[in-house]
């Protein structure tokens, strides 16, 4: 028990120490003390309170949209769990951008500037429940999945209809899955900058538009700081409820049984929907603003000789897929290695963390280059690494948590140490599950745009974001939209094979 707690601890205090070390000496050398008196202002308080409002009725109604979908997925193997399945894609890979660009357009139709959506509270709450919903589907169809059939069928032997099952004895049973699921979308909406900006507009501000204004425009690093311990606070308080929930150790047979025409006909229509919005995108980037026409010429341009010698393509491309494998590697290590030594403190950090600002991260992260000359790439990888942790840790936490007991007890007599356990025992079971999770975490990080841009590594290590957002930038909204699709597909192409090999036996 010693040695379990004292390596615990240790990656631990490394992981708390990543974090720490850039923000402590960029907290040391440019916040004010006489700004502390910015969290007691009034502005303040509604700034935090519009972040907490808007977080709460997104999740609580993408929970809500989620559940029939998520119902079917646990207990229908076909078709359509596959798509729903396929859809937490959306949430973890899909350009923001995108998101905000599609909405636009769907919200200026007659119909919908009729109800006057767009820059309203409504328009931000839709396009988060669009975004975010999938997390419920996957957390919540995972945890009935590992609830015996024989509980179920018990219950149904007393009397129990379909909807006293799950509210009764399902829903208790998953509340640690769905607890999770919560925190993750709530942090997600409480830290969403681009959604609430674009489609909210300028008249609603949270704790995360706040801190990017700040350290963009105001330079004011000691406000922004401030703004981000609030948020920071915010998020650890929640994930310390959170810490009170025990899981349940359940084992048993899975459950399959054919869901009713309603159930399914919702599915069916909750999928269209999302999938339109991302094929949506797709189809935009053919067509021709100019001519009015749909053209394939802005990809032959963006691979061809000129345009490269502008704007680095084909680098940016070969850049983000070095930088991707490096960082998904490092992180899957470092996640398996934090789940076989789990505590519940590990917990509140990972959640925690993903409140800090990401472009708040990059600029501490940037300053220890000023103070120590460390390189800017290796300080990119830190940057990815900490920011694809929290993600990554969702996707394995499960399989690794739960991972047979009785295998590990019977691995004690015939291997001498942990390295023979791994490599005999758990590698060969769960060899699918790093993989899935190494594919899925590049695909992330191959996507990933703040924490470069906040570096400003354009010049020095263009990779596939920045160089498409300078395309943007120069008004090459062709070139931008195709490169947007090309870096779409290469995610979800990742994302999907990541997918396969997770739920291949």
């Amino acid at each position: 028990m010693k040695k379990i707690v004292s390596k615990s601890f240790i990656l631990n205090f490394f992981y708390g120490a990543l974090w720490f070390a850039p923000l402590y000496f960029f907290v040391r050398d440019f916040f004010n003390i006489n700004d502390i008196g910015i969290i007691f202002e009034r502005d303040t308080f509604n700034i935090m309170l519009f972040s907490i409002k808007q977080g709460l009725y997104s999740t609580l109604i993408a929970l809500l949209v989620a559940l029939i979908p998520a119902y079917l997925t646990a207990y229908e193997r076909g078709t359509i769990s596959k798509l729903l399945q396929g859809l937490l894609f959306i949430p973890f890979f899909f350009p923001v951008i995108s998101t905000v660009t599609i909405f636009s357009i769907i919200f200026n139709l007659e119909f919908f500037r009729n109800l006057n959506i767009l820059y309203t509270l409504k328009a931000i709450v839709i396009a988060n429940v669009f975004y975010n919903s999938p997390i419920f589907i996957k957390y919540i169809s995972e945890g009935l999945k590992r609830i015996p059939k024989e509980i179920v069928e018990a219950m149904k032997l007393d009397g129990a209809g379909k909807i006293k099952i799950f509210f009764s004895g399902q829903l208790p049973l998953i509340m640690p899955q769905l607890f999770r699921a919560f925190i993750l979308v709530f942090t997600y909406c409480f830290v969403g900058f681009g959604i609430i900006l674009s489609l909210g507009g300028i008249q609603f501000s949270t704790l995360e538009v706040e801190i990017a204004t700040t350290l963009m425009s105001d330079l004011n690093f000691s406000k922004a700081m401030i703004y981000g311990l609030l948020q920071f606070v915010i998020l650890i308080i929640l994930n310390s409820i959170g810490g009170k929930i025990s899981e349940y150790e359940l084992e048993g047979e899975e459950e399959i049984q054919k869901q009713n025409l309603f159930m399914r006909g919702y599915s069916v229509i909750y999928l269209i929907l999302q999938y339109f919005v991302v094929f949506s995108s797709v189809v935009f980037s053919f067509y021709n603003y100019y001519i009015g026409k749909f053209s394939f010429d802005a990809y032959k341009r963006i691979f061809s000789q000129e345009f490269n010698e502008e704007f680095e393509v084909i680098k940016g491309i070969v850049n983000s897929i070095g930088i991707s494998t490096v960082v998904s590697f490092i992180t899957v290590i470092f996640i398996y290695l934090i789940i076989k030594n789990y505590n519940r403190l590990i917990d509140i950090i990972i959640f925690a963390n993903l409140g800090v600002s990401g472009a708040f991260l990059a600029i501490s992260l940037f300053y220890l280059n000023v103070l120590f000359d460390i390189p800017l790439i290796a300080l990119l990888i830190v940057g990815y690494v900490l920011s694809s942790i929290p993600v990554g840790y969702s996707f394995m936490y499960q399989y690794i948590k739960k991972f047979p007991r009785i295998l590990l007890e019977s691995s004690m007599l015939d291997c001498n140490n942990g390295f023979e356990r791994f490599r005999y025992i758990e590698f060969p079971i769960l060899k699918n599950l790093f993989l899935s999770a190494f594919l899925q975490i590049f695909a992330i990080v191959f996507g990933e745009f703040t924490i470069g841009y906040t570096m400003q590594l354009e010049d020095l290590f263009p990779v596939a974001s920045l160089v498409n957002y300078s395309m943007i930038a120069n008004k090459k909204y062709l070139e931008s939209a195709a490169f947007s699709s090309v870096i779409l597909i290469v995610v979800f192409m990742f994302f999907i094979i990541g997918e396969y090999f997770k739920d291949k036996e």
